[in-house]
């Protein structure tokens, strides 16, 4: 059973005052020996078990007066498990919400910000992601706080494979075809990219050339009732299909899953990867380096980026203070380092610096820093639909395999949209 943000605010002002550095709010507090135990849940990958023990541990001893219980589930699993239990009413105290539609259907479930924080915690906060975290609710109404962001697509390079060819990395459709036409010269089989070829991710690339074409593309179909069917879309998707048509990518990437993208890149049999930017902590493992998808020139190269962890409060918790605690420690705060020093993403807390000696080449540097610039100035938001991105993705391929026409794909996902079965 769902319930409304002001039956759960009245249920919350009833409880003990909540006071998180000098902010007021709802909620009392359990506690047993001076210690309260707070239930926190989230997905693997968000940012992982391994990161967020190290969370805990560090805002435990931050915090001693509060000890984390950690549920992690499977991704695959973690929005119906999650929703089901929060209906249920079951002790969560602090929950990873999924930015998109899934931030928006488990709204009512959770309290708003400003119910156990006056502004001081979200002040912490650069304003584009906070523009974005009310994105997600209805109306604007700040119902979880950012996290992190992340940024699709983005490629990885292997510097010593083109160290070897004598090349620069590549950061336009030129230099990649270059690329590409050395590595074939060579003749060991490296092919000049990897990427995943599952139907989401092939939105993901046909939007990152679009929005080389127009940069506000996916915001104006996604907030402003801008339409798919358009001449951005049509050229952006003709872009894409046309770096297979000249060999600048290779077609082997089309039959590799997510997996298998990934460790052929790994295992040197390809010189660049593309995916996401939580993909980017390769490049503390080897001799590895961020760039963009490569664009007609330099200038044009971007992609989306958009919060990919926020935090909220089920308004059915009875330890509010001691869970908005926990947030501002692992947003702000000293659980900060453990995953942004993994470059699981970009942090939300504005000003933030990786401790010194995280980066420890001028190559990571680099990389670090392009992906702070791409993240921080994206083409459009990451606020994808689900569903609706695996049916988009699904044509892309045609297009690609030269079943489907850019026009064709762009009518249909127009259509599609209209439909909103996603």
């Amino acid at each position: 059973m769902k319930f409304s943000k002001r039956t759960t605010a009245a249920a919350a002002a009833a409880g003990a005052a909540l006071l998180l550095t000098g902010c007021a709010g709802g909620g009392g507090n359990a506690a047993q020996d001076g210690v309260t135990t707070i239930n926190y849940w989230s997905w693997d990958g968000a940012p992982g078990r391994d990161i967020v023990e190290a969370v805990i541990e560090a805002c435990e001893a931050e915090h001693p007066d509060i000890k984390v219980n950690y549920t992690e589930l499977a991704q695959t699993d973690y929005k119906p498990k999650a929703a089901q239990s929060l209906g249920a009413g079951e002790e969560i105290d602090v929950l990873t919400v999924q930015p998109g539609s899934w931030a928006m259907e488990v709204e009512d479930y959770l309290l708003p910000v400003s119910d156990w924080s006056n502004g001081d915690l979200v002040g912490k906060f650069g304003e584009q992601s906070i523009t974005q975290a009310e994105r997600n609710f209805t109306d604007g109404l700040l119902s979880a706080v950012p996290v992190y962001s992340t940024g699709s697509a983005v490629g990885v390079y292997n510097a010593d494979i083109l160290a070897e060819l004598g090349l620069e990395a590549p950061t336009t459709w030129d230099e990649f075809k270059a690329l590409s036409d050395a590595l074939a010269a060579q003749g060991k089989g490296i092919l000049p990219v990897t990427m995943p070829a599952d139907d989401w991710f092939q939105d993901e690339m046909a939007l990152t050339f679009v929005g080389q074409e127009d940069p506000e593309f996916f915001n104006s179909v996604r907030y402003d009732d801008g339409s798919w069917d358009s001449d951005a879309y049509v050229t952006g998707l003709s872009n894409y299909a046309a770096m297979f048509e000249n060999g600048t990518f290779d077609a082997a990437t089309l039959d590799m899953d997510y997996t298998t993208a990934m460790t052929a890149f790994d295992e040197g049999k390809s010189a660049v990867v593309f995916n996401g930017s939580w993909e980017a902590g390769r490049i503390l493992t080897g001799n590895y380096g961020v760039i963009p998808v490569p664009a007609e020139t330099a200038d044009k190269a971007s992609l989306r980026a958009f919060l990919d962890v926020m935090l909220g409060i089920p308004a059915e918790s009875t330890k509010q203070e001691a869970a908005a605690t926990f947030i501002d420690c692992m947003s702000t705060g000293a659980g900060v380092d453990p995953w942004a020093t993994a470059l699981k993403g970009i942090p939300a807390v504005s000003d933030y610096e990786l401790p010194e000696g995280t980066l420890t080449t001028e190559l990571q540097q680099q990389s670090y820093d392009t992906l702070v610039e791409l993240i921080s100035n994206p083409a459009s938001d990451r606020n994808n639909l689900g569903a609706f991105s695996d049916h988009v993705g699904a044509n892309v391929k045609q297009v690609l395999f030269g079943t489907m026409t850019p026009e064709e794909a762009a009518k249909d996902a127009q259509a599609e949209f209209e439909r909103g079965t996603f």
